[in-house]
């Protein structure tokens, strides 16, 4: 999970970097910073399979403590 908030947070990052020049009226950025803003939404799919991984991995235990 701590990986995935850190690749949103970078990803979130690039975000507000590459809008900035907008503002300025450059409209042409490198391509590797669009395909770096891309890391906002692996980070958000990380975090939220990650999550939802060990959610279900502390209801499996729970589930083995009941039966016991």
């Amino acid at each position: 999970m701590r990986v995935g908030l850190a690749l949103f947070a970078v990803g979130v990052l690039f975000i507000v970097i590459n809008v900035i020049p907008f503002f300025f009226g450059v409209t042409d950025r490198p391509l590797w910073l669009n395909l770096a803003c891309l890391l906002a939404p692996a980070g958000l799919v990380t975090a939220v399979v990650s999550t939802w991984r060990s959610g279900r991995a502390a209801a499996r235990q729970a589930a083995r403590d009941l039966a016991e």
